[in-house]
């Protein structure tokens, strides 16, 4: 006698092939790996950096057809260090990236960890896309805003990617919009509420993208209890093509809030950033460059914190998922600055206030 299957494994065998041919799941990732030669002005440094071209990192991406153009999207992404096999980001699970969301043929909305409208914005002007030596994170965006924070805090890399999210991205021809809130750290005082938007216009050689975040201070940052102050950083940015070479500049500026402060010789008052970078394609491969002036002012009576900072960095194509590059880049210090050179998710600290650093990495990247 045949034995009949339950009604409820009977649909779900049927349904399986559907489900399907109607989503998709992609694992992907990255493994970066350099060998650095560096001097953080007292000493000279030798070692093996994972992330000085792109971050290190493992990924879950998935897509679902709903019907009518409406599709449900995922994105889970864990950073790592390739040298050592720790996670990044103060050893979260999907530090880098955590969100569920819908879209349509002209919008998309998102709920998670994600990137913010100004980081995007930063991102699309940068010849490096954040990666290698003199990339826009040395703005300062996701370090200058919580600077008592260490990664896994909550005000960790605030302004860059944010936790407990909602956005929404609109496209209508050559203009795109984006919009973002975000509640925080759930606290009575509102602490790290934040919200932001962008708007960016693409259009033949032509890319114009302007950005503006504003957010309370965070909890780590003032004393227990205490009333948040609003704080504000806005970017305006473009890049042009020609023929195949694009040209990217831009201003960035980060105005924190002194409320809750005791203000000392380090303290940030304002931050601004003036940028420069190129992008060349050589045929097997391509050059990189940018020249970052930031100024940090202090508190009155303080010389403001000057930094010139360069980059340069070739990357040869070894086939479509193989890339091998150098990288070389500096930081010249004023006597009151103490700003670091950032590779994509490793950095050479100055030994000193004032010292000047310099490093050039050999590395080899594989995507998968």
């Amino acid at each position: 006698m045949r034995k009949q299957l339950p009604i409820t494994a009977l649909v779900a065998t049927l349904a399986a092939p559907m489900a399907m041919a109607q989503s998709s799941v992609t694992i992907y990732g990255v493994i970066d790996l350099a060998f650095t030669r560096a001097s953080n002005g007292p000493a000279n440094i030798t070692r093996v950096d994972s992330g000085t071209g792109w971050g290190s990192r493992l990924g879950f991406r998935g897509s679902e057809d709903l019907g009518g153009g409406l599709k449900a999207n995922f994105l889970l992404e864990q950073g790592f260090d390739a040298s050592s096999g720790a996670l990044q980001q103060g050893g979260a699970a999907f530090g880098r990236s955590a969100w569920l969301g819908l879209s349509g043929s002209n919008w998309e909305t998102r709920l998670g960890r994600q990137l913010s409208p100004t980081a995007l914005s930063l991102l699309a002007v940068d010849p490096g896309v954040g990666n290698y030596y003199a990339n826009l994170q040395q703005t300062g965006i996701g370090s200058l805003q919580s600077p008592a924070s260490v990664a896994g805090d909550p005000g960790h890399q605030s302004t860059a990617r944010i936790n407990n999210s909602a956005s929404v991205r609109w496209t209508e021809g050559s203009w795109m919009v984006r919009a973002l809130v975000a509640p925080g750290q759930s606290d009575s005082t509102g602490a790290g509420n934040l919200h932001g938007g962008s708007v960016t216009y693409e259009k033949g050689p032509l890319l114009g993208t302007a950005a503006y975040t504003r957010f309370k201070q965070y909890a780590k940052d003032i004393p227990s209890g205490a009333a948040p102050g609003w704080q504000t950083e806005w970017t305006l940015a473009g890049s042009y093509k020609f023929g195949l070479a694009k040209l990217e500049g831009g201003f960035y500026s980060f105005d924190p809030s002194e409320r809750n402060k005791t203000l000392a010789a380090t303290t940030v008052l304002k931050s601004q950033s003036r940028w420069i970078g190129a992008t060349v394609p050589t045929g097997t491969g391509q050059v990189l460059v940018q020249y970052i002036r930031n100024n940090v002012q202090r508190m009155p009576g303080v010389a403001a914190a000057n930094s010139d900072i360069l980059g340069a960095t070739y990357e040869h194509f070894l086939s479509k998922r193989t890339v091998a590059y150098a990288s070389a880049g500096s930081v010249r210090n004023s006597a009151t600055s103490n700003t670091m050179l950032v590779g994509s998710t490793t950095a050479v600290v100055p030994g000193a206030m004032g010292a000047s650093v310099k490093a050039v990495s050999f590395g080899l990247r594989h995507s998968f």
